[in-house]
């Protein structure tokens, strides 16, 4: 290799160290600073959207401890599927799948507003007298609306 460099002419020497500075050049920037600045972007903008998140949940939760205050503790008959699905439809809540789980049951729902998903928790707790065990939510595709992934409600 040194041989064959040796062999070549002052001028091409130059455009070969020049060619070699122009490819070190853009392997630096297409294996490592473009994939960095996309990386970047994508943080910020997943960043911003938690920020969103983060203060929607808190200009609503005033709202849920409101709900929650109001109200006596009143008890309906039934079994726990039909005052979930009586008071879910009451709602325009459209409840995905039920399971039962010994005494309790698990509820998911696809996509509610979560002003309706509030109400209806305050309503199952205060006026059909069932315990909200364990619940897990996440945001959904439009604005203002979550997933349930998993309610775990029981009868107090």
């Amino acid at each position: 290799m040194k041989q064959w460099w040796l062999e070549q002419n002052t001028k091409d020497q130059r455009l070969i160290m020049l060619l070699g500075v122009v490819v070190s050049l853009f392997l630096f920037y297409t294996l490592v600073w473009q994939p960095l600045n996309e990386n970047l972007i994508k943080a910020q903008t997943k960043l911003s959207k938690q920020q969103e998140l983060s203060i929607w949940v808190k200009q609503h939760t005033a709202q849920y401890l409101e709900l929650k205050k109001r109200g006596g503790n009143k008890k309906s008959t039934g079994s726990l599927t039909s005052k979930v699905n009586r008071t879910a439809k009451s709602l325009g809540i459209t409840v995905a799948r039920m399971q039962p789980q010994g005494d309790d049951l698990l509820v998911w729902i696809d996509q509610v507003p979560f002003n309706s998903l509030l109400i209806w928790l305050e309503k199952i707790s205060k006026q059909e007298g069932m315990r909200i065990l364990a619940v897990d939510i996440a945001p959904a595709d439009a604005q203002g609306t979550v997933k349930v992934r998993r309610l775990q409600v029981g009868n107090s």
